[in-house]
């Protein structure tokens, strides 16, 4: 069953795609599932290399902002990075929050979302370097 979104859905999502693909060492995927909007991998000249994060992209208004169910409780158990990226109905704006936020010590912590920050070219070189960093560490331990 195909569910449709709604046309504020659509246009968060197709401003995430635009952001992420700003970089272009990112392969964005976008999955049949519903549990994400994106499947990204961090590739190498262009070619993939399993250093996976998932991205869930959400519109929102100042309402809906205020609300604490923005991260359902099963994406604790990810094993991978993941971001939830917010656009503001209004102005288009972007912001973001870690759901699963990678650590100098090798794991990763479920992050409800509390707080968010802009999202912009800076912050998307810096999520990427955290979760290069992140996977290097993996590889050493």
């Amino acid at each position: 069953m195909n569910v449709k979104k709604d046309m504020n859905e659509w246009r968060a999502d197709r401003l995430g795609y635009v952001y992420f693909s700003r970089l272009k060492d990112l392969i964005i995927n976008e999955p049949n599932d519903q549990l994400f909007d994106y499947w990204i991998d961090i590739s190498e000249n262009h070619k993939p290399t399993g250093r996976l994060f998932v991205v869930e992209v959400k519109s929102f208004d100042n309402d809906s902002l205020k609300r604490t169910d923005l991260v359902p409780v099963e994406f604790e158990n990810l094993r991978f990075p993941a971001l939830l990226v917010l656009f503001d109905n209004n102005n288009d704006h972007g912001y973001y929050a870690w759901i699963k936020k990678p650590e100098k010590n090798g794991g990763l912590r479920f992050n409800p979302v509390k707080d968010v920050a802009e999202l912009n070219n800076d912050s998307l070189n810096t999520i990427v370097t955290e979760i290069k960093d992140w996977y290097s560490r993996k590889q050493i331990a």
